[in-house]
């Protein structure tokens, strides 16, 4: 009897002990190197479905008359690699949808001619014919970028682009699906088109876009007044277009990003600001739109709290009334409670000269150091106030490389989000990871030794596929490949 119970026990242990793990940790698969294309320089994941994971490569990131999709099944497996030819033409957006792929391509023809195509791929990797969705006959033949929106399910697309007519901005658009357009037209910003410079952009699930740009007649000015921030938002089924003005004339906008609560159905623009110049932080601003009736539900501004910059910066120069600078917004989550989980890195380029003598000749050389550091993590609640705020400390530089290895890897869950990041720029660097509950408690663990992998992650190349995993290229041993971290 003493046995049975025994093995029962350990059983009972076991099964929890599985379910422990499985809960708390995740699981890494490794794709084969062996059946990688290494022929390109430039990577990006670019999604899943139910057909297996994507990659875009090309030797660059021009994406000029070609690009390479790979195929993946969801264990890291390559089922397929193809080369897809866009004579005279550069690819513009590229979107995995539930059934395949839509992407968009710029065709350039004689002069100043040219059109935006859309085409589909199955997932056999066979192309659909290609639709043209506006050509240079709409335009008079001016220069113009391109922009392409999609909505949360990634069935809906937004085309849009800016014109200048008469000492006005034109705003033309086309909502479409992977069939083909719903509904096109055009709205107005009331300020010369080369007066502005067009930020962060994003659609509500009914195919309304929304825009922060800024607008200044002196770009090259230092001052403040100089600079005036806008959110511009269109209602394309009653042709109602908005402005709202965000900043004040003493008040340097050194940051902003929009996202979309999909069930609250609201816009949430933050960003972050400062008194002295452009890379000053003092603080932030949030600003909430209701897209079922179009009004502005609140605008705040608020200072970042004084002990997290002091843990930043040190309490000498926080007490010297000294605030953060030079923090970039990396990603904003909308949050089941209407609030924000804001992630935002300090990181900035230097240059650094050196003179050495080569036959008593004084010669220059030139450097430029990339430089990635604190983290910095806000929860917004939907008020506009931090509920909490944490940093995690780290710092990466790497020289003349466009600092290919440093910054983050975010990965969100349902009830918590990790943070991952390679602790040295070396060989023998530990892959680190950082995952917060949605109270702001957290753990920190080496995600990949170096002793065992040697490894390094290339941040600027992944994507979250799926609500529960992530897929990373990743350098190991000198050598390219891709991990997916299943959560």
């Amino acid at each position: 009897m003493k046995i049975v119970l025994s093995t029962y026990l350990k059983l009972v242990l076991g099964l929890f002990m599985l379910c422990f793990q499985q809960a708390y940790s995740q699981q890494i698969i490794w794709a084969n190197k062996n059946n990688i294309d290494k022929r390109t320089d430039f990577t990006k994941v670019i999604g899943q479905n139910k057909y297996g994971v994507y990659v875009l490569k090309h030797k660059n990131s021009t994406f000029r008359r070609y690009f390479i999709l790979e195929h993946f099944d969801k264990k890291m497996n390559l089922l397929k690699s193809k080369t897809f030819k866009i004579p005279n033409a550069e690819l513009e957006k590229i979107v995995v949808h539930k059934k395949g792929i839509v992407f968009f391509t710029k065709e350039f023809g004689k002069g100043y001619s040219y059109k935006l195509n859309m085409q589909s791929i199955d997932s056999n990797f066979n192309e659909q014919p290609s639709k043209t969705i506006v050509s240079s006959q709409n335009f008079n033949d001016e220069t113009v970028g391109f922009r392409v929106e999609y909505n949360t399910d990634k069935d809906r697309f937004f085309v849009w682009y800016l014109l200048e007519l008469e000492g006005k901005t034109v705003l033309k658009y086309h909502l479409l699906n992977q069939y083909g357009t719903i509904k096109e037209g055009q709205s107005s910003i009331a300020h010369p088109l080369d007066e502005l410079y067009v930020g962060d952009a994003v659609i509500d699930d009914t195919g309304n876009l929304y825009v922060i740009y800024s607008h200044s007649e002196k770009f090259k000015s230092k001052s403040a007044e100089d600079f005036h921030h806008y959110i511009f938002y269109l209602n394309i089924y009653s042709n109602i277009a908005k402005n709202k003005l965000i900043n004040n004339n003493e008040t340097y906008i050194a940051g902003y990003k929009l996202c979309y609560n999909k069930l609250h159905k609201t816009i949430t623009a933050f960003g972050l600001f400062g008194i002295k110049d452009e890379d000053d932080n003092k603080g932030y601003f949030v600003v909430n739109i209701n897209c079922r009736n179009f009004e502005i539900i609140n605008t705040v501004f608020n200072d970042i709290d004084r002990k997290t910059v002091g843990n930043i910066i040190g309490m000498k120069f926080e007490q010297k009334s000294e605030n953060l600078s030079k923090f970039k917004i990396k990603k904003l989550v909308p949050k089941s409670d209407g609030g924000i989980l804001v992630i935002t890195e300090r990181s900035f380029v230097t240059t650094q000269s050196d003179i050495f003598y080569v036959n008593n000749i004084p010669t220059s050389s030139y450097a430029k150091i990339f430089n990635n550091d604190e983290v910095l993590i806000m929860s917004i609640d939907s008020a506009g106030n931090a509920e909490w705020t944490d940093v995690v400390v780290k710092n990466q530089s790497s020289i003349n490389d466009g600092g290919f290895y440093n910054g983050i890897v975010i990965m969100v869950n349902d009830d918590n989000f990790s943070i991952m990041y390679n602790d040295r720029l070396s060989a023998n660097a530990d892959i680190i990871q950082v995952t917060y509950q949605h109270t702001g408690e957290h753990t920190k663990k080496i995600l990949i030794n170096n002793e065992q992998y040697y490894a390094l992650v290339i941040p600027s190349e992944y994507s979250q596929v799926s609500n529960n995993s992530i897929v990373i290229p990743i350098n190991q041993n000198r050598d390219f490949t891709y991990i997916k971290l299943l959560y």
